[in-house]
């Protein structure tokens, strides 16, 4: 599940263009092809933030005739993304980092 958790954070800020919060704290889907069933979050995590993916997701993926289960848990992501980079590119690569801890998990980094 790292790959599929790390890989839909990934897409959401890259791809979808979400804040790094928003990339880190959007619901997660997974398949992992055997067995033939998407798994989805739907859980309340330490911090009393539920999770779970929207209806709407759900009813579209029912729909085309997949088999869903939600479960409680999901990978937990930390995120580190270069905030503006247009103006990081035009400073030579000196922009501001921005460091995103997941919810999931607390909010917080474990280590240092």
């Amino acid at each position: 599940m790292i790959i599929a958790g790390t890989s839909e954070v990934l897409l959401n800020h890259f791809v979808k263009g979400m804040d790094p919060f928003s990339s880190i704290t959007a619901p997660r889907v997974y398949h992992q092809l055997i067995p033939n069933v998407v798994s989805y979050e739907n859980w309340t995590t330490v911090s009393g933030k539920h999770i779970e993916l929207p209806s709407d997701i759900r009813e579209a993926l029912s729909s085309k005739g997949h088999v869903l289960q939600g479960f409680a848990g999901g990978t937990i992501c930390q995120f580190i993304a270069v905030d503006d980079l247009e103006h990081s590119v035009k400073n030579k690569g000196f922009g501001k980092l921005v460091a995103v801890s997941d919810p999931r998990k607390g909010g917080f980094p474990a280590g240092f």
